[in-house]
């Protein structure tokens, strides 16, 4: 399988991490009941709790954008070693940058979002070709 292909599965992998992440915080939290109800309602979080929520948010956001780049170049055959390498690079930082988000570090966190953000655009640039 193609390192990009499986770099692909491993971020979807990572974002399921992330849901569970989130949902067994909150649940420890806020109790089983809480989880099997509607949610209407929800005590409050800790800080990082809360920050789980939006680093899955924002994996949310970047993901198809990078299920796009890989999933077109691999069928279109516009795959090499920078379509191969930016997916080690995106997955590498999109993996820090929530692990960054939920430690609440702040500045190193948003350099490393554009990093993947940029592995994103250089993997679509080869579809230029």
């Amino acid at each position: 399988m193609r390192i990009e292909l499986i770099c692909l599965v491993a971020n979807a992998l990572w974002g399921f991490g992330l849901v569970f992440l989130e949902v067994n915080a909150k649940t420890r939290v806020a109790g089983l009941a809480w989880n099997m109800g509607n949610r209407d309602g929800a005590p409050a979080f800790p800080a990082w709790i809360d920050r789980c929520g939006r680093a899955l948010s924002n994996h949310k956001e970047n993901f198809p954008l990078f299920l796009t780049a890989v999933v077109v170049a691999v069928l279109t055959g516009h795959v090499n070693q920078v379509t191969a390498a930016a997916a080690i690079v995106y997955l590498v930082a999109r993996t820090l940058h929530a692990v960054l988000y939920i430690g609440g570090i702040t500045r190193v966190r948003s350099a490393v979002w554009v990093i993947g953000a940029l592995a994103t655009l250089a993997i679509f640039s080869q579809l230029l070709f």
